[in-house]
């Protein structure tokens, strides 16, 4: 079952779901969660670079150009309880501009963190601008059977910021 608006501002209030809990994010049956400050890029002879998006803003954006791929961190620490599970969905007005995301944006139940969006920019001419605090996924949360037997315990547990795949 997918919760409806009612049901994720109840979790949300108690601290579930996303911190900070921003009541204006809730949407019928998702929560918008925003781009962070920390990006990587991939760049010549497989370095990764790290790079701070904090002076960036919707009037004066970093700018993602046609092709590149790059991992960002959710602004938001998103936390799962037991008995639930959380699917992530790019926004469609997102898409419509040319971003895509990978489809491995799914937490398990007892996962806790920040998480990390696997963005590229699919246009073949059209630079995409991107900002801390961009409106860029939503969370659709599901209630399970049950609890789990055996919580989320991996290698992105409590990630405190965007992350490389961990071999």
């Amino acid at each position: 079952m997918i919760l409806c608006d009612r049901d994720l501002k109840s979790l949300g209030r108690t601290g579930w779901l996303v911190q900070p809990y921003d009541e204006t994010l809730v949407n019928p049956a998702s929560i918008d969660i925003r781009i962070g400050n920390k990006l990587i890029r991939e760049s010549d002879h497989n370095v990764w670079i790290t790079y701070d998006l904090g002076g960036f803003t919707e009037r004066f954006p970093h700018i993602l150009p046609p092709g590149h791929f790059v991992l960002i961190e959710t602004m938001e620490r998103i936390v799962v309880p037991n008995g639930y599970a959380i699917d992530c969905k790019l926004k469609s007005t997102r898409a419509r501009q040319g971003f895509d995301h990978s489809l491995a944006f799914w937490f398990d139940p007892g996962w806790s963190g920040v998480g990390t969006f696997e963005v590229r920019n699919v246009t073949r001419y059209q630079a995409l601008p991107i900002w801390p605090g961009m409106r860029f996924a939503q969370l659709i949360v599901h209630r399970l059977s049950g609890d789990a037997e055996f919580p989320y315990s991996g290698r992105y547990q409590n990630a405190v910021g965007v992350e490389q795949a961990k071999a």
